[in-house]
């Protein structure tokens, strides 16, 4: 029997109700409009997309971005960051399919969400790498065709970094609370969500290792190891605990997953500390992770392995590092981590032969 639009007294607006042969669910859905005639076209369309799956299949594209979403996070653990960009995606879109969403939906979503001087990169993160994500996904059960939203490149510009003895600076001007935590940045070269999640169950102090986690909870998560710098031991050694986070604010507590790029967890301290060293103001918390890949390229001149040991996706965005530090650094780059001056062989003096 055909879907019919009614109204029942004990519920507003109108009703699409009714059963379909083949179709295994009674429909009874409120209709969008308060309006009879549209409620009845709206019957109609929805009638013949039922029968049309029945008799070809389901289109690709016609399933929610809500439903996508939903079975997006149950298929494996995200992160909290994640999941919120993902629940104010779906705040802005509203009741959508996938097939509607395209690089003219993301660009809308962009105009909505943020500010007119938002950067490339925040467009990315909030907006354009969710919608990737979710519909790649849906695109592999078979839900969707691939996504068409373009990944916006960043605003071409100087790659900030500091030279050790700025580093020594920044450490020294810092709050004592955050000391540490940037001596294990520059160290490690460990983005800011790494290193708040870092917890001591994944630190040996002894073999001077530590296990860093992209997705917070191990299940699911990408794991990185480190080698731990002399300097970056000493650091994690003399703070007060050996349990839960590592790092914790300057009230002892852990610091908060917020939805800020950049090293935000630490926003005011940080300017502070950039501002007491007299060191440039554009400097932000992930500047050191630049800092610290510079430094590696100038003591080993690998690109490959800097590529691996900072986890980047590829060697093209590795090759800014290559040129950035001065020449003849690599003495104080040696002794701020902790290694001490390398000597030449050269140098040695001759010990003398027995004869």
């Amino acid at each position: 029997m055909p879907l019919r639009v009614t109204k029942r007294p004990d519920r507003s607006g109108h009703w699409i109700e009714g059963r379909i042969k083949g179709y295994p669910e009674r429909v009874r859905q409120r209709a969008r409009s308060d309006s009879l005639r549209l409620a009845q076209e709206e019957a109609a369309a929805l009638e013949a997309q039922i029968l049309r799956t029945l008799w070809h299949g389901e289109r690709r594209g016609t399933r929610s971005f809500a439903e996508a979403v939903l079975s997006y996070l149950d298929a494996e653990p995200r992160s909290a960051n994640h999941r919120k960009r993902l629940n104010r995606l779906l705040t802005a879109l509203g009741d959508i399919t996938l097939a509607a969403i395209d690089q003219d939906k993301a660009n809308q979503l962009k105009r909505k969400m943020l500010r007119p001087d938002a950067s490339p990169g925040a467009y990315r993160d909030a907006i354009v790498m969710p919608l990737r994500a979710v519909l790649n996904y849906a695109h592999e059960l078979g839900w969707c065709d691939p996504p068409r939203i373009k990944r916006p490149r960043d605003n071409p510009g100087r790659t900030l970094f500091l030279l050790p003895h700025q580093a020594e600076r920044l450490i020294a001007f810092a709050a004592a609370h955050l000391q540490a935590l940037l001596i294990f940045l520059i160290c490690t070269g460990a983005r800011m969500s790494e290193a708040i999640e870092l917890d001591w169950q994944d630190v040996d102090l002894v073999g001077a290792r530590a296990i860093l986690w992209r997705t917070k909870g191990k299940a699911g998560g990408k794991r990185r190891d480190l080698e731990l710098s002399p300097r970056a031991v000493v650091a994690l050694a003399n703070l007060p605990r050996r349990e839960g986070p590592v790092f914790l604010t300057d009230e002892g507590v852990p610091y908060a997953d917020r939805e800020r790029r950049y090293g935000g967890q630490i926003k005011t301290a940080w300017a502070g500390a950039v501002r007491r060293a007299g060191l440039n103001p554009e400097l932000n918390p992930h500047d050191l992770r630049h800092t610290w890949a510079s430094w590696q390229y100038a003591l080993h001149k690998d690109l490959i392995r800097l590529q691996l040991d900072g986890r980047w996706s590829s060697i093209t965005l590795v090759t800014r590092y290559a040129h950035l530090m001065p020449a003849g650094q690599e003495a104080a780059i040696r002794q701020f981590l902790g290694f001490g001056p390398q000597v030449d062989p050269s140098t040695k003096p001759a010990t003398a032969s027995g004869g």
